[in-house]
C-alpha cells in the first residue's frame, strides 16, 4: 500500500501516526487513506481505459459518504442494494444515471425512490420484481431500464 508505512515501529497512515491517533480516538476505529483511495480507482479505472466502462463501486462494502465523494469526484458510479445507500450516493454527489439498484428484497418504496431519481438502471431480481417496476413506472409516467439477470450456465 502506497499510504501505510512503518517509521521504526510505528505505523503511519499518509502523514498520521497511528500512535497519536490511539491517543485521542477509544477503539475500534476505522482510518482510510483517500489517498491510497484515489490510487486504487485510478489503478483499476486505467486497467480498461479503452473501452471506458462505468466503474461502479459497491455501496454495501462501504457506505461512508466521505468515502464515496471522492470515488464520485473520480467518476465512479455506485451500486446500492437499498434505499438508504441510494440517498447516501446522491448525497455524495453520485450522479443518479451513474447508480444501479441490485439486490434482492425491494420495497416499492425503494423502488418508487430510485424510479423518482432517475437512475441508471434497476436489476430486477424476479419477474413479480419487473412488473412491480412496471406499475411504478407506468403510475409515475417515467422511462425505466432494468436488467434481467439470466441464470447460469451448467
Amino acid at each position: 500500500m502506497q499510504n501505510l508505512r512503518y517509521v521504526g515501529n510505528n505505523l503511519f497512515v499518509e502523514k498520521l501516526s497511528i500512535k497519536n491517533i490511539l491517543k485521542k480516538n477509544k477503539t475500534p476505529f476505522y482510518i482510510y487513506s483517500e489517498n491510497q483511495i484515489i490510487y486504487n480507482y485510478t489503478k483499476f479505472k486505467n486497467i480498461f481505459k479503452k473501452t471506458n466502462p462505468l466503474i461502479c463501486f459497491a455501496a454495501k462494502s462501504n457506505s461512508n459518504v466521505q468515502i464515496l465523494k471522492v470515488l464520485g469526484k473520480l467518476g465512479a458510479g455506485a451500486d446500492v442494494v437499498s434505499g438508504g445507500e441510494l440517498l447516501k450516493a446522491l448525497k455524495a454527489g453520485i450522479n443518479s444515471k451513474k447508480i444501479v439498484f441490485s439486490g434482492v428484497g425491494k420495497t416499492e418504496d425503494e423502488l418508487e425512490l430510485a424510479i423518482n431519481k432517475n437512475i441508471l438502471l434497476i436489476n430486477c431480481e424476479s419477474e413479480s420484481e419487473a412488473k412491480l417496476v412496471n406499475n411504478i413506472a407506468k403510475k409515475t409516467g417515467k422511462k425505466v431500464s432494468i436488467v434481467i439477470p439470466t441464470p447460469p450456465l451448467g
